[in-house]
């Protein structure tokens, strides 16, 4: 009997997943809700549905697993939802969640357990957050959910003032966390987790910023496996940062079953390399998803389950010997605004290389139109992470609509 899959989200990592899904025989119909306009070729798109709707759905298609992809169903219950319902439901509690919703939360977690993070203060107004300014480079933080937008690098007291208007006026954060800025290089860590049991995926590198010293967005590419995490590096985010997040949890009452993604900043210190927490988000990131799953040679459905039925320490995590690289293409007002409507054109593409993954997009008359900021991922594959990023901008090469941004420089 084929396994049917729900996958929530309307992005390019929800893609990502579903044509992974779709690689597996044991696998059949894949839905999405809402989906987007290239995951209605992999699948069905299913119209937006509160959470007893998508239950209630779930339960008449007798879907075998949902995944949930972005964080704000994550953080307003769903999995709680579905698990009542007794559907199988990849994706952390509510509670859970709180590593993501709440930055706050995440800092004082690892003050009570040891695990290294830049020092930091807490200001819930404007004016408490002005007087605790000072030392520059200064990282600014939002404390709730911002899309991935939410992070400023100050480097003077008018880029501070500007940010934390920003963020207290036109985002209406209750809180906002000041923190020193850590000089270093960052990786992205994913490690799927069923309480206190996790496996670790291949470290990614991933890009934030517009362009080199542009604003923060979402995402505008990403890599893996990332030659700058060795075994001993990674033997050391594991058990300083992964280990300790896991058992806090579970002492907190709020055990952690999904994707803990881990952004980490590796500082030189005099003793050796050094990482530290930047950040938790509770599921996989978008674009590092994109680049994770191509390496999996073991099959995403057996990593979804095994998670849930903690059995992921029974399981042989089996990779790809290649490299992924993913360039974000970007609408043209993107990070600042949605521009939609623009026509989209993609050349034939040469699968042996590498593929898009399509992201913010809409299908009309089988025509595609740009519908949000981040309209697809160019994942190119290789031998080599230079064959790979020769691939990736060669898939480039062969998209084209109006105003479309992407860094070259991914991968450098």
């Amino acid at each position: 009997m084929k396994k049917s899959i729900l996958i929530v989200g309307s992005g390019a990592r929800e893609y990502a997943l579903g044509r992974k899904f779709r690689e597996d025989a044991r696998v059949g119909d894949i839905y999405f809700c809402p989906g987007n306009g290239g995951t209605q070729s992999i699948g069905i798109n299913v119209p937006y549905l509160d959470h007893a709707q998508l239950v209630d759905f779930a339960l008449d298609k007798k879907v075998d697993l949902v995944v949930i992809g972005p964080e704000n169903p994550l953080v307003e219950g769903l999995s709680d939802a579905l698990a009542h319902a007794q559907i199988k439901v990849f994706g952390p509690s509510q509670q859970a969640s709180l590593l993501e919703s709440s930055k706050s939360f995440t800092k004082e977690l690892a003050q009570a357990y040891g695990i290294p993070t830049a020092p930091y203060v807490l200001a819930s107004s404007y004016q408490q957050a002005c007087a605790q300014l000072g030392t520059y480079p200064i990282v600014i933080k939002a404390d709730g959910l911002c899309q991935g937008k939410g992070v400023i690098i100050a480097q003077d007291e008018k880029q501070a003032l500007q940010a934390l208007e920003h963020l207290f006026t036109d985002k209406q954060q209750e809180k906002v966390l000041l923190e020193q800025f850590l000089p270093g290089f960052e990786l992205s860590i994913c490690a799927l987790a069923h309480h206190q049991n996790y496996l670790l995926l291949p470290p990614s590198q991933s890009y934030k910023q517009l362009s080199g010293d542009g604003p923060n967005t979402g995402g505008m590419g990403a890599f893996a496996p990332s030659s700058l995490c060795n075994h001993a590096l990674q033997h050391q985010i594991a058990t300083q940062i992964i280990e300790p997040i896991l058992k806090a949890m579970v002492e907190q009452n709020k055990p952690f079953i999904g994707v803990l993604y881990a952004g980490v900043m590796v500082v030189q210190t005099p003793e050796g390399l050094q990482p530290y927490l930047l950040e938790c988000n509770v599921r996989f990131g978008d674009p590092e998803c994109g680049v994770l799953l191509p390496l999996l040679k073991t099959p995403l459905l057996d990593l979804c389950l095994a998670t849930l039925e903690d059995k992921l320490l029974d399981l042989q995590l089996e990779l790809h010997p290649q490299h992924c690289l993913g360039v974000v293409l970007a609408s043209k007002d993107y990070p600042y605004k949605i521009s939609g409507g623009q026509s989209v054109y993609i050349d034939p593409i040469d699968e042996k290389k590498g593929h898009v993954d399509l992201g913010g997009i809409a299908q009309e008359n089988g025509v595609f139109m740009v519908s949000g900021g981040r309209v697809g991922v160019c994942i190119g594959m290789g031998k080599s992470l230079h064959e790979a990023r020769e691939h990736a901008y060669e898939l480039v090469g062969k998209v084209q609509f109006e105003g479309m941004q992407f860094r070259e420089d991914i991968g450098h």
